[in-house]
């Protein structure tokens, strides 16, 4: 109830004074004591069988040598409606909670907690899963209503958390689809490290193929596994940097106007 007062007593001063007057505070740089927790999400609906997943999986454990405290969330055990697109319909807006009664709320509330992110993801006819898409979708909730949750919160849902994008392909299409998975969460505040990008072909799994290049000494695609290492140290220390430097991404004395 509390949490509620507070989220319509923000509502109410954006209506009626200037915005400059609205103050959300965070929560000050001293308050963060670790660990960095970081969330993977695996959008295969081949589950743990998959390649993207075993992707996934050398980040998040190269993560955990660096101090990190990490957790995985398979959308294809989830049940998650697709997004209705409250935000463009004239009787409602879009809000958090959603309004869809399933597991969309548990899964959003995670990604709150979350300091960053990686997405792991097959490519498919060049764009992320479905199961990756809807999700995307369903985290305009928070993106829309961030305000709000920071002001509730002490922290921004999305806004400046880094993030690690994976994919795994049998073809061509892994850089289109990584690209759009990019520009879309950089439009909701959520940013891509450094060779936060990789894709990798579905052959380099098989061991026949490993022992074929290993045999004629071809170390072209090693960058690949290197940088998924780099990927999970650079995620815990560049999330742990910006929370222990109390680094604010919005100064909040302007607020965007209601759409």
């Amino acid at each position: 109830m509390k949490e509620l007062l507070r989220v319509f007593l923000f509502k109410v001063l954006r209506r009626l004074l200037p915005p400059e007057t609205v103050d959300v505070r965070l929560k000050p740089k001293d308050e963060f004591r670790g660990p960095v927790r970081i969330l993977g999400v695996a959008s295969s609906p081949r589950g743990q069988r998959s390649n993207s997943y075993q992707m996934m999986q050398t980040v998040l454990e190269h993560a955990k040598n660096f101090g990190a405290e990490t957790r995985v969330i398979m959308l294809c055990e989830k049940n998650i409606k697709p997004c209705e697109g409250c935000v463009s319909d004239s009787d409602r807006v879009c809000v958090f909670p959603c309004i869809h009664e399933d597991d969309t709320n548990d899964i959003l509330r995670e990604i709150i907690d979350a300091d960053a992110f990686v997405f792991a993801t097959p490519v498919h006819w060049a764009a992320p899963s479905v199961l990756l898409k809807n999700l995307v979708d369903k985290m305009v909730a928070l993106e829309e209503n961030h305000y709000e949750l920071a002001f509730r919160d002490g922290r921004e849902p999305l806004l400046g958390k880094p993030c690690v994008l994976l994919a795994s392909q049998e073809g061509d299409g892994g850089t289109a689809a990584l690209n759009w998975l990019a520009g879309e969460l950089r439009e909701m505040g959520v940013w891509t490290l450094p060779w936060g990008q990789t894709f990798k072909p579905v052959l380099l799994n098989k061991a026949i193929v490993r022992l074929g290049l290993k045999t004629i000494n071809q170390r072209k695609f090693e960058w690949i596994d290197n940088n998924l290492r780099a990927a999970g140290r650079n995620l815990v220390l560049v999330a742990r940097l910006l929370k222990e430097s109390g680094y604010q991404w919005d100064d909040y004395d302007l607020i965007e106007p209601n759409c």
